[in-house]
């Protein structure tokens, strides 16, 4: 019997020690993030967010042709939902012209990363910004 209840206790503790990024997703709501690409700008230009937590990416593209947001440092640093992963192509989501895409990701390393448009000049004509994650 005593040894059934220590078996039974470990088992138990054993299953209850998920990683930390997935307690934070089960035990919390995705928060909807959304960034406009227009022509030559991400608005926000520079996001906010915290280690941990379960975020819903929601880019729109405004713009009069095709835009991506390219943060490949960013994306190697998230666990990306595997729902979501071949929007990712080469740390980038691309974005047609009145097109919009959604990633859903929790950011499990803090730090600070570049985000930019990889389309040809657009970087050049100011289409960066960050991604702080604390």
């Amino acid at each position: 019997m005593k040894t059934s209840l220590i078996i039974t206790t470990a088992v138990i503790c054993l299953c209850g020690s998920a990683p930390a990024a997935t307690r934070s997703s089960a035990g919390s709501q995705a928060k909807p993030v959304n960034i406009v690409l227009s022509d030559f700008a991400f608005t926000p230009q520079n996001l906010h967010l915290h280690h941990g937590q379960a975020y819903q990416i929601r880019l729109v593209n405004r713009g009069s042709g095709g835009h991506n947001l390219a943060a490949p440092e960013f994306f190697a640093a998230t666990q990306v939902s595997p729902g979501d992963a071949a929007t990712l192509v080469g740390g980038r989501i691309e974005v047609g012209k009145g097109e919009s895409r959604t990633v859903s990701l929790i950011p499990v390393t803090v730090g600070r990363y570049r985000m930019s448009c990889t389309h040809f000049l657009h970087a050049g004509f100011g289409m960066t910004g960050t991604i702080t994650v604390d």
